[in-house]
């Protein structure tokens, strides 16, 4: 059942399960048969009017008690049933079985035949079986020829009862059990689309992609002894492109076995922001100006280690802010998740203002508190390229995702001066 309302108040639609609408069905009976069954016993059969309804009572409660308490609503209905037989005359009609009686009997060793399985149906068979003999035993040993062949309705009855719930039973078992299987189907289907998906997308990635980046390497690498007479810084330039197209091939031989989803892919650490000061030197080594600013303890002990102290030393525009705090070292505490998408951060402003803005100075600034800030601003390009770097916004899109993912927040977009400003906050 389900209510729906409209207007400012409305309401998420509610809906029953179908334990719900067995209890509302039980319900319903328990009702109709104390509404029914107590009168009948005192008017027709001239039971005791208090015997009657407590009967009545005991039969009515049966039936919803049986949904949740099999053998609780077993016992409600076989005391029920006694009570009224040991209450009514024998000689006002059907006995030890009134009429009412027998139906909801029925209908309970149905109830629990269909919800609880057959054995506690087979037990309310036997339990109103036992409570017919006691009952002639007790009652009226002379009227047992008469009694008998209500017995034997009774009897045929409940078991005709029981076999259909147990069918009942059985094919809502079946029907649940191919719903489930057409999940799992439908399941494996989608997983198996969504991997033939990804292999030709790495396919695609390994002929054009990987190609590329491989004749890069190779080029680079040659270089210097395919075109002699070339000076040390040139040397040095070459160097420094092989090695990062050899890194990027490296990533995407990785990025294209998680694609085909090859459960032996590699698990090499992923980057994270103590691996920063790297990546701004490799920006540095292709002619970049980038200035770098990170907290002391986002670095490993504080950033006392040498790489970032020894760069400036010499010169480089790296500064470790302040020194060892109290803070202790973030570093250590820093969630993976987070570490790689601050470095995924600046990876990628870099990368577009290297693309975008040729000769402008970057700066990037790492720092530490509640959250863990990024912030990477670039001035206006100082030179124009003869190709327009190619870019379709995607990068940024997948980077606000990928923030977006931790319950961090990033903005990007241009400053007064032509530049370009990418900050993110992501949560410890």
């Amino acid at each position: 059942m389900r209510a729906t309302q409209s207007g400012p108040l409305a309401k998420t639609p509610a809906s029953f399960s179908s334990t719900g609408w067995l209890y509302l069905l039980t319900g319903f009976g328990a009702v109709a048969q104390l509404s029914i069954g107590w009168p009948v016993l005192a008017a027709v059969h001239e039971a005791h009017v208090l015997a009657a309804m407590v009967a009545s009572m005991l039969l009515a409660a049966a039936l919803p008690v049986a949904v949740h308490r099999p053998r609780l609503g077993i016992l409600l209905g076989a005391v029920g049933a006694l009570l009224s037989s040991l209450t009514v005359d024998p000689l006002s009609g059907p006995w030890p079985w009134p009429v009412t009686s027998l139906i909801w009997y029925v209908f309970l060793v149905l109830l629990l035949a269909a919800t609880a399985g057959w054995r506690m149906g087979a037990a309310a068979w036997l339990a109103g079986t036992m409570v017919s003999v006691l009952g002639i035993t007790l009652v009226a040993p002379d009227h047992a020829d008469g009694a008998f062949g209500n017995v034997i309705v009774v009897a045929s009855l409940t078991a005709a009862a029981l076999s259909i719930g147990s069918a009942v039973r059985q094919l809502t078992s079946s029907r649940r059990q191919l719903v489930q299987e057409r999940q799992l189907t439908a399941e494996e289907e989608t997983k198996r689309r969504e991997l033939q998906q990804r292999n030709r997308i790495a396919q695609e990635l390994h002929d054009v992609v990987a190609h590329s980046l491989s004749v890069i390497s190779v080029q680079a690498t040659t270089a210097p002894y395919r075109l002699p007479g070339m000076d040390e810084p040139t040397r040095d330039e070459f160097d420094s492109i092989a090695g990062s197209s050899r890194r990027a091939l490296t990533e995407m031989r990785g990025l294209l076995a998680v694609l085909r989803g090859d459960d032996a892919a590699e698990t090499a650490p992923q980057p994270t922001i103590a691996d920063i000061p790297a990546l701004v030197a490799n920006a540095r080594a292709s002619g970049a100006r980038v200035d770098l600013e990170i907290d002391p303890e986002l670095l490993p002990q504080g950033g006392v280690a040498g790489p970032v102290d020894a760069e400036a030393t010499t010169g480089d525009p790296t500064t470790v802010l302040g020194g060892p705090s109290a803070a202790g070292d973030w570093s250590a505490v820093v969630p993976p998740a987070t570490g790689l998408t601050a470095y995924r951060t600046v990876q990628e402003a870099v990368s577009n203002a290297l693309r975008h803005a040729p000769g402008a100075a970057i700066r990037v600034q790492v720092s530490v508190g509640d959250l863990i800030g990024v912030r990477v601003v670039n001035g206006p390009a100082t030179r124009t390229l003869a190709v327009p770097a190619p870019g379709a916004g995607l990068g940024l899109k997948g980077l606000t995702e990928r923030v977006s993912a931790l319950g961090g927040t990033v903005t990007a977009g241009p400053t007064p001066d032509g530049g370009f400003t990418v900050k993110a906050r992501l949560p410890l």
